[in-house]
C-alpha cells in the first residue's frame, strides 16, 4: 500500500477500518474484521463475538456488520477515492466468505452529502439521555427516510397513539421475558467492563444508568441484569405510555422487504447513514432493540408499520436534553485486532 501505481494508502486503509469501528453493534460486540489485499477491503463477520442467546440467528450482528461497512465506505469516499461495493449474495457461510468487500477503482471528488456525513462519523453515539419533547419537523422525518430508502430500506414512523402505546407493551414484555431469562442475563453479564480501559462491551458506568428511574414512554435497555427492580408490566407500560408527560421520542422503524443476510446487510447500512444524517442535524439517537431480541415479538413489531416487510431496527430520535451530563463514549478496539494485512505478492 500507499507504493507507486496504488491509489490508496496505508493510513487511508487505517482511517476506513477505524471509521467502520464506530459503528453501533450490540453490547457493543463489535463483531466484525477486515482483510486488506490487492486495493480491496474485504469484511467478515466475526463469530467469536456472536450472541447466541440475544441473536441466535446472527441478524444482529449482519446488521451491525452492515453499519460497519457504510462507515469505512464514508471514510475513503471522504477521502476522494472511487471505491466499488460489492454484497455478497444470500446465503453466505459467514464463518469463511466476506459479506462484502470495498474495492478501490480510482478517484473521485466526495459529494457535499458525502462529506457531511462523514464528518459526522466521530460525533455519532448512542445517546441514553431524556430528550426534550419537541417533535421532529416533518421535513427532518423525510431527510431520515431517504436516508433509509438510499441504501434499499425503508423507514417507518410510528405517530399514531395506538401504535406507540403498543410498542411500550412489546418492549415490556421483552424487558420482563429477558430480565427472567437467565441464558440471557449469564450472556449480558459477560460483556459488562468493570476495566474503564476495556475496549469492547458495555462499561460499568453505562450499565448503572440503565436502571436509574424516569419518566419515559418507551422503556430502554436494562443492562443490570434486573438489579434496577422488576420491569413494568405490559398494563403499567400502557398506562405510562398514554399519560407520559415528558422524552415523548420520535419513533423510526428501519425495514427491509425479505429477511436474508444481504438484507440485514443493507439495513445495517441504512441504519448507519440514518444515524449519521440524524447527529449531522443535530439530533439525539438511541435503540429500542428489546422488542426485537424475542421473534415473537419481534413479528408483531410488524403490524405497527402497516404489516409490510420485516422490522430490523427501532430507533428513539430526538433533540437531546443538555442539561443531562453526557456519558463518555464507548471505546473501540484497536485496529490490529480487526484488520489482516495480506501481501499483494
Amino acid at each position: 500500500m500507499g507504493t507507486d501505481g496504488t491509489t490508496i494508502s496505508t493510513e487511508q486503509v487505517y482511517a476506513a477500518v477505524e471509521a467502520g469501528g464506530l459503528a453501533p453493534s450490540i453490547h457493543n460486540s463489535q463483531p466484525w474484521r477486515w482483510r486488506y489485499r490487492d486495493e480491496t477491503l474485504e469484511l467478515y463477520a466475526d463469530l467469536s463475538r456472536a450472541l447466541p442467546v440475544i441473536d441466535p440467528d446472527h441478524r444482529q450482528m449482519v446488521i451491525s456488520c452492515g453499519a460497519a461497512l457504510l462507515n469505512a465506505w464514508l471514510s475513503l469516499r471522504a477521502a476522494g477515492l472511487d471505491v466499488e461495493v460489492s454484497d455478497l449474495s444470500d446465503g453466505p457461510d459467514l464463518a469463511t466468505v466476506p459479506l462484502a468487500t470495498l474495492r478501490i477503482e480510482g478517484t473521485r471528488p466526495p459529494t457535499p452529502d458525502e462529506k457531511r456525513l462523514a464528518a459526522a462519523l466521530t460525533l455519532r453515539h448512542t445517546d441514553r439521555r431524556p430528550f426534550t419533547t419537541a417533535p421532529l419537523p416533518a421535513e427532518q422525518v423525510h431527510e431520515l427516510r431517504r436516508a433509509a430508502e438510499a441504501e434499499g430500506c425503508w423507514l417507518a414512523t410510528l405517530t399514531s397513539e395506538d401504535a406507540r402505546v403498543e410498542l411500550a407493551v412489546l418492549l415490556a414484555r421483552a424487558d420482563w421475558a429477558e430480565q427472567h431469562d437467565p441464558g440471557y442475563q449469564a450472556e449480558l453479564a459477560s460483556w459488562i467492563r468493570y476495566d474503564s480501559e476495556a475496549t469492547d462491551g458495555i462499561p460499568r458506568p453505562t450499565a448503572l444508568s440503565s436502571a436509574e428511574p424516569r419518566v419515559e414512554e418507551f422503556p430502554t435497555r436494562d443492562f443490570t441484569g434486573g438489579t434496577g427492580g422488576e420491569p413494568a408490566s405490559p398494563s403499567e407500560a400502557e398506562e405510562r405510555a398514554r399519560t407520559a408527560q415528558v422524552e415523548r421520542p420520535d419513533v423510526l422503524v428501519i425495514g427491509t422487504d425479505a429477511d436474508g443476510p444481504a438484507d440485514r446487510l443493507r439495513a445495517g447500512r441504512a441504519l448507519s447513514r440514518v444515524l449519521l444524517t440524524a447527529t449531522a442535524a443535530g439530533l439525539a439517537t438511541s435503540p429500542l432493540g428489546q422488542a426485537l431480541d424475542i421473534e415473537a415479538t419481534r413479528s408483531l413489531v410488524h403490524s405497527l408499520t402497516g404489516g409490510t416487510g420485516l422490522t430490523q431496527m427501532i430507533l428513539r430520535v430526538g433533540y437531546p436534553d443538555t442539561s443531562a451530563p453526557a456519558f463518555t463514549p464507548t471505546r473501540r478496539r484497536p485496529i490490529g485486532e480487526v484488520l489482516e494485512h495480506l501481501s499483494d505478492s
